[in-house]
């Protein structure tokens, strides 16, 4: 990366623009937009490191700006060469020059996209003096959105100080004294604080920052004052008039006297939500499948461990787990369609349903609204369906050409709570007879049921066909 040297000054710099060189001399250094003032004849007079990086070269005494006019290729914004140059006709007309863009090769082959904005420096009799000339690099459309935002802006009153660079910076600056009090500040800060001009400064500098980040913002501005500190840069969080805590980037820097006595501070301010928000939500997306993976492993050592203390040989146990797996993996299809927040209940049935409904939709028969459930609700009743599903099959009314299956669901409302009352009903199949001990299946059904979603789950072995009827609170199942 290319740095400018000391700032080159000519010799025969008017009064006016030797004062605002250096007033804005610290403050143009910090910009990470390009800028550089030059006189009524064009002469460079000041720059900053990133003019260099689009220059792509650094200026000698003398040097105007049509030195790397001649040594670049600059063309429109539809790609035709440029004709004059825009530096050029602002001195030769003294008008301003704002948010136009040119594509520029560079000596070294690249090319860059870069917004303009010249401002015109005029003195107390309207003769032109010089102008400032500010440039973004914006070949990352959405990065420098904000900076061709902020280059909108106006200038400010000619006279005053930093007026053409002040208020066009896309970034939030103010200048604090020693003591944390504002001086000045700009826009951006405006915006991006949500306070006004006037309430800013009005009140001092750690005023509104979040009470566990002041203490570290006070301490290296404490060292920064004292001395001890040349600059620092910092993250926090900001209050917002409006309740909002937003995080800013801070960084400070000094301005001093030409003697080295402390003047006032230069506080860059960004805007970095968004930023953070995004780190937030792909720490809570890692933490959340973690857990799941951890509940997913859990849930299958569980599922192996009882099937194999509820089957006789190792065929018979792969085909239970293999089925109950299957169930699971299909859950979690659902989950993964639907970006693990939910799944549609007629669809789950329907999927553990669907091999026996085939060659005869009539013997499945699902009734109900549309209910979206919960993760948790997912994987509970896939598995739960899953087991009666199977049962039906070896045993029940799947077993037979004319057995059926219909599973109904409805909101129940109870004396203290919202219930999804789901039923699951056979009929058609071989004479039930209720069994001599409890198996695996039956306790699964009943056991995570209770214990995932704190519901009920009734089985009722009918003579007519097994029927299945599961109480579960509305705000454990509906998404």
């Amino acid at each position: 990366m290319l740095k400018p040297k000391e700032p080159y000054r000519t010799h025969a710099t008017p009064p006016l623009l030797d004062t605002i060189l250096r007033a804005s001399e610290s403050l143009i250094d910090v910009l990470p937009v390009a800028t550089f003032v030059c006189d009524a004849q064009g002469t460079i007079l000041h720059y900053n490191c990133r003019a260099v990086e689009i220059w792509g070269r650094e200026p000698k005494p003398g040097d105007t700006h049509e030195f790397f006019s001649a040594k670049s290729k600059y063309y429109e914004a539809d790609g035709t060469p440029t004709q004059t140059s825009l530096l050029s006709t602002v001195l030769a007309t003294g008008l301003p020059v704002r948010d136009i863009e040119r594509r520029v090769e560079r000596p070294d082959g690249s090319t860059i996209v870069v917004a303009v904005n010249i401002e015109p420096l005029c003195n107390a009799r309207g003769e032109l003096v010089g102008a400032v000339h500010c440039m973004v690099d914006v070949s990352d459309r959405g990065r420098m959105t904000a900076a061709l935002e902020e280059s909108r802006r106006h200038a400010r009153e000619q006279e005053q100080r930093l007026a053409a660079t002040y208020e066009h910076a896309a970034i939030g600056i103010a200048e604090v004294t020693p003591d944390g009090h504002f001086v000045r500040v700009n826009e951006a800060i405006c915006a991006i604080t949500g306070r006004s001009r006037e309430e800013l400064m009005g009140g001092k500098l750690f005023r509104f920052t979040h009470p566990d980040d002041v203490d570290a913002d006070r301490e290296a501005f404490r060292k920064q004052a004292a001395g001890e500190l040349q600059f620092y840069s910092i993250e926090k969080r900001f209050r917002r008039p409006d309740g909002r805590e937003i995080w800013i980037a801070v960084r400070s820097s000094p301005v001093r006297s030409a003697d080295g006595s402390l003047l006032y501070f230069v506080r860059v301010v960004q805007d970095i939500n968004e930023r953070k928000q995004a780190e937030l939500r792909q720490k809570l997306l890692v933490d959340e499948l973690n857990h799941r993976v951890k509940n997913t492993l859990a849930t299958v050592q569980s599922l192996a461990s009882q099937t194999a203390g509820s089957t006789a040989n190792p065929k018979d146990f792969s085909i239970a787990f293999e089925g109950r797996l299957i169930a699971l993996s299909k859950a979690h299809d659902q989950l993964t369609r639907h970006h693990w927040e939910n799944a549609e209940l007629r669809e789950l049935l329907s999927g553990s349903l669907a091999p026996y409904a085939a060659a005869a939709p009539e013997r499945i028969v699902l009734r109900g609204e549309d209910l979206v459930l919960r993760p948790r609700a997912v994987l509970t009743l896939a598995m739960a369906v899953h087991e009666l599903t199977t049962n039906a099959a070896k045993y029940g009314a799947l077993s037979l050409s004319g057995g059926s299956v219909e599973v109904r669901w409805e909101p129940l409302q109870t004396d203290s709570r919202k219930m999804l009352r789901l039923e699951w009903r056979e009929s058609g199949g071989p004479q039930v007879k209720a069994p001599t001990r409890r198996s695996f299946g039956s306790r699964l059904i009943e056991g995570s049921i209770r214990a995932e979603l704190n519901g009920t789950a009734q089985l009722t072995y009918a003579p007519e066909g097994l029927r299945c009827e599961m109480l579960i609170p509305w705000i454990a199942a509906a998404a």
